[in-house]
């Protein structure tokens, strides 16, 4: 028994299986089969050879918003009768996760739409993390090589089209100066922007993102994290702190390259834990999902509202906490942290999230509102202005649907999620009719426009020299192969769209018994959307070259969250 384990620990055993039963087979080129190799580590080759393809076909059958039906959202309840607000309560399994000392959570075991989650989908997540079976074997073993990596992706059907959702971005190599200053102030690292509080006083800019992250600890071949980014009053980069160097770096001095390097992989793998996974995945849709179904009957006007933003979440929300969140889970593999350090991220992002302040209210050093009011900082800018056409949908809807909208169930569903923002930053106030519509209109713009723009992350992970999770010691110029797959595979995980917001959903608003003054309503929104869309766009054309940013174009939302 001791030696079947220690033959199990060292992986030898299970690099033999899959060398003999799935690589030897795969239908790949002997280019990229030499290049797994290199690797060493069976649970990477067995992932990469047989997922990309299960994520290409859901591509080539994406959800619409047909699949939306009234008839079909029950969860949580019974009928009691024929009438359309005929309903009792029903049991729904609830899945308890205890993450890090102050962060817990609970995810409904069913979909409205898709089933349970079922004890065969808990053992293979369990079997896919156990360390017996699919050992943490690190490497450090570099490509090099950015059209090897390009010929290497597509053989394995991880290229734009297939199994990886294709880019709306152009130009955006993120190496030039250029390049990665857009990052931040025209790409995702926006979010990051917002959080400088003060204008900074130093002679490098008065922009800059601090992400000390260096005391986390490591595992032995990769290097920590922790920069702190300079930015001058052109948006440029003029700087790079180095925090466990503890060195200063300006464009053109030695090691300018790898300074840049750290940043984006610092600024990526914070943002994909924080902001991505927990903010938007686990506090935003979670909680209005959860709290919608087991407070609200199917046929209540805020559920019936949120139905649309909460479509198929539990199911995506199970998916990413299996995948990114336990010990050796395809996030811990491809990142650099030890599981306690990885610990500490989701931990302090629980306790530092604002997810549901109104985006509106939210307020921003000096320089940094001036860039928005100047068109010249759009998350600001035409994220407030999406904001406020959703809360006018909102408050319409609520309008419309008079008591029920302040009735015991919707202050049930208030209080449950209010309850849920105890520990975080911004906890939800005390109930009003002013703070439902905010809870709701939070909601939906955290899982259309803010996850599109945390979660749109192709750019960030088509290339070793673009971004990743982690850097070796022995070569942090770019990400190592093994962290490149597994990071394009979770880049693969987000292919899997959701309908698009700009729908007409027929098959739900005023459908089944439901008033018409719902479809009446979402037309009034999806109206709106139109213009806020050529708006978008029309702004985005004006840019100057080279700059872009077309996250917050109302035509790519998705109604729901995806991975």
């Amino acid at each position: 028994m001791a030696c079947i384990a220690s033959c199990l620990s060292c992986n030898c055993c299970v690099d033999a299986v899959v060398d003999a039963a799935v690589l030897d087979k795969a239908d790949i080129k002997d280019e990229t089969k030499k290049t797994l190799q290199r690797i060493k580590d069976s649970t990477t080759v067995f992932a990469v050879l047989t997922t990309p393809e299960s994520f290409y076909e859901s591509v080539q059958n994406p959800l619409t918003d047909a699949d939306v039906k009234t008839e079909e959202i029950d969860l949580g309840w019974k009928k009691t009768g024929a009438g359309f607000d005929d309903w009792k309560t029903d049991h729904v399994k609830q899945i308890d996760h205890t993450i890090s000392p102050n962060f817990s959570t609970t995810i409904l075991g069913a979909d409205d739409l898709f089933g349970d989650y079922t004890c065969m989908e808990k053992l293979i997540g369990k079997a896919l993390r156990n360390r017996c079976i699919l050992p943490l074997e690190d490497s450090a073993e570099m490509l090099k090589d950015d059209e090897l990596a390009e010929r290497f992706f597509n053989d394995l059907l991880l290229e734009e089209g297939k199994a990886l959702p294709v880019t709306y971005n152009t130009d955006f190599n993120m190496k030039t100066d250029e390049s990665f200053s857009r990052l931040f102030f025209y790409g995702m690292g926006a979010v990051l922007l917002t959080k400088q509080t003060e204008v900074s006083g130093s002679e490098y800019g008065p922009f800059e993102v601090d992400m000390p992250l260096q005391n986390l600890e490591t595992r032995k071949l990769y290097r920590k994290y922790g920069a702190r980014v300079h930015f001058n009053e052109d948006q440029m980069v003029t700087a790079i702190y180095d925090y466990h160097f503890k060195k200063l770096i300006k464009p053109g001095e030695t090691g300018w390259e790898e300074a840049k390097t750290l940043a984006k992989v610092t600024s990526f793998t914070l943002m994909t834990a924080r902001e991505h996974l927990v903010w938007t995945h686990l506090v935003a849709s979670n909680v209005a999902t959860r709290e919608s179904t087991l407070k609200l009957s199917p046929s209540h006007p805020i559920r019936r509202l949120l139905t649309v933003f909460t479509f198929h979440a539990t199911e995506v929300n199970l998916q990413a906490f299996d995948t990114l969140v336990p010990n050796t889970s395809l996030l811990h593999r491809s990142a650099g942290f030890t599981y306690p350090s990885m610990q500490k991220v989701f931990d302090k992002s629980y306790t530092s999230c604002d997810i549901f302040e109104p985006f509106v209210d939210r307020k921003y050093n000096p320089e940094l509102q001036k860039l928005a009011d100047e068109g010249k900082f759009p998350f600001i800018s035409q994220g407030s202005e999406y904001y406020e056409i959703v809360r006018t949908f909102v408050r319409d809807w609520l309008d419309k649907a008079g008591d029920a909208a302040s009735d015991a169930q919707a202050k049930a569903f208030y209080q449950g999620c209010k309850s849920a923002t105890v520990g975080q930053k911004y906890v939800l106030p005390k109930y009003s009719a002013e703070g439902m519509v905010n809870l709701l209109s939070s909601v939906i713009f955290a899982v259309t426009a803010y996850h599109e723009i945390i979660g749109h992350i192709v750019d960030y992970t088509i290339l070793p020299s673009r971004s990743g999770f982690r850097l070796s010691k022995s070569d942090p110029t770019e990400i190592d192969l093994q962290s490149f797959i597994i990071t394009g595979l979770i880049a693969a995980s987000t292919s899997v769209t959701m309908p698009k917001l700009m729908s007409a959903f027929s098959n739900f608003f005023g459908t089944g018994g439901a008033p018409d003054w719902e479809i009446d309503i979402w037309a009034s929104f999806q109206q709106k959307l139109e213009v806020q869309s050529k708006k978008v766009q029309d702004e985005d054309n004006n840019r100057p070259a080279g700059i872009e940013f077309k996250y917050f174009d109302p035509a790519r939302f998705e109604c729901s969250v995806s991975v």
